[in-house]
């Protein structure tokens, strides 16, 4: 071999492995385009900003979870009771609920009993906050590794589309406000980000359909993973009719039309191309009491045939507690601060929607560029926010709760 064939070779194989470290991230076509976390991994984030109004997502369904889960057959004492949450995020939301389940599950089995918590999101999640939750690095909300023996924590980088544990493998599930979030994104819709009043049949026909199927494979991936008599309960963002309108409100309904509203402007206004703007379609899915049940009623359904049963479902509204911060400072205090309602609750709602912008920008710009356009996005949302009254623009989080067992 002669030192040209050999230098070549050599300058061949740098260029092919550095060029994987030098290409940014968000580039790669094989990354999750539904989320990616916002801001850098580990610095508690989501958590911080969200979790102040996430950990009352559990609240509805917390009393039945307790009683329920003391019903799981668990007849071996020497093997492992097995729980799992999916679309943990960094585990804030079940951190609380998960402390009371297994002090219940300790009390009701022993103290000597063995248990595995794993912890389910996509691959680009921020599983460092999540371990850095658990260890007591980032002490709030408490840990209960901190203060329970026995009870050992795990991660899976895997999209709970598909299945993300072994068969036959865990006792108690939970998912809380995740489900929403779509395999895919099933058509563009060309004048919002959202299903609007504007949308025609072919996309609402598009979306739903989609959902449809995709509320079957997850339950379905659950039901593989569950053990005979185990539970899921999930919780799931709705869509309901307003009793006064008679109008269909979602979950965060005014936040989305504020952020639909000016993406248009930005579109209109050559901000951002045509192309952009319907390429950051949100790929989600408010469901109705009617769409989450379906599979439950249908006898014959695959998810019935699996046998998943639907022990109850119910409706609940989770207070904005960002507005009911805001009210309380005015009644207190006499201090009416928009400008801090504004500012945490656009803080907040950014961690699951700051992905969709970014990732629905055209590659052409650079990294700077688009991270300069999303920031802009948010900070008008935020000022348009500051001028509206609270008591109009608060969103109370609709929800529907569900509770099954594996037959």
């Amino acid at each position: 071999m002669t030192l040209r064939v050999l230098y070549t070779g050599i300058r061949r194989h740098l260029r092919v492995y550095m060029g994987f470290t030098a290409v940014p991230v968000r580039y790669y076509e094989i990354i999750p385009k539904a989320y990616r976390p916002y801001r850098k991994t580990g610095e508690r984030n989501y958590g911080s900003r969200l979790g102040k109004q996430n950990v009352g997502y559990v609240e509805p369904v917390r009393e039945r979870i307790l009683s329920l889960a003391k019903t799981i057959p668990f007849t071996d004492k020497h093997s492992v009771f097995s729980i799992a949450d999916y679309g943990a995020a960094d585990g804030s939301t079940a951190m609380a609920i998960f402390r009371e389940l297994l002090a219940t599950l300790k009390d009701h089995h022993g103290p000597d009993t063995q248990f595995q918590v794993t912890y389910e999101d996509l691959e680009m999640n921020d599983f460092n906050s999540l371990f850095k939750r658990m260890s007591g690095i980032i002490p709030d909300p408490p840990s209960y590794l901190l203060e329970m023996d026995n009870v050992y924590v795990l991660a899976s980088g895997t999209n709970f589309y598909k299945q993300c544990v072994p068969s036959n493998s865990i006792h108690f599930m939970m998912s809380m406000t995740s489900v929403h979030w779509l395999s895919r994104t099933p058509t563009t819709f060309k004048y919002s980000i959202y299903k609007d009043a504007q949308s025609s049949a072919e996309e609402t026909t598009a979306l739903n359909t989609q959902a449809e199927l995709d509320w079957e494979t997850f339950l379905l991936s659950r039901s593989t993973e569950l053990k005979r008599g185990g539970l899921l309960v999930v919780g799931v963002p709705a869509e309901c009719q307003d009793r006064t309108t008679g109008e269909n409100r979602y979950t965060l309904y005014s936040f989305v039309g504020l952020l639909n509203e000016i993406w248009k402007e930005y579109s209109e206004s050559g901000k951002i191309s045509r192309d952009e703007f319907v390429n950051t379609n949100m790929s989600t899915y408010w469901r109705t009491m009617k769409e989450v049940r379906k599979p439950f009623d249908e006898r014959r359904s695959p998810v019935s045939r699996s046998g998943l049963t639907l022990l109850s479902s119910e409706t609940a509204v989770i207070p904005d507690v960002f507005y009911n911060d805001w009210k309380e400072k005015k009644d207190k205090e006499g201090i009416d601060d928009r400008e801090e309602f504004a500012r945490m609750y656009t803080s907040a709602h950014r961690n699951w929607g700051n992905s969709t912008f970014m990732n629905g920008l055209s590659n052409s710009r650079s990294l700077e560029e688009t991270e300069q356009v999303v920031d802009a996005l948010y900070s008008e949302v935020k000022k348009r926010i500051v001028k509206m009254h609270p008591e109009i623009f608060k969103d109370d989080l609709k929800f529907i709760y569900i509770v099954i067992r594996k037959e």
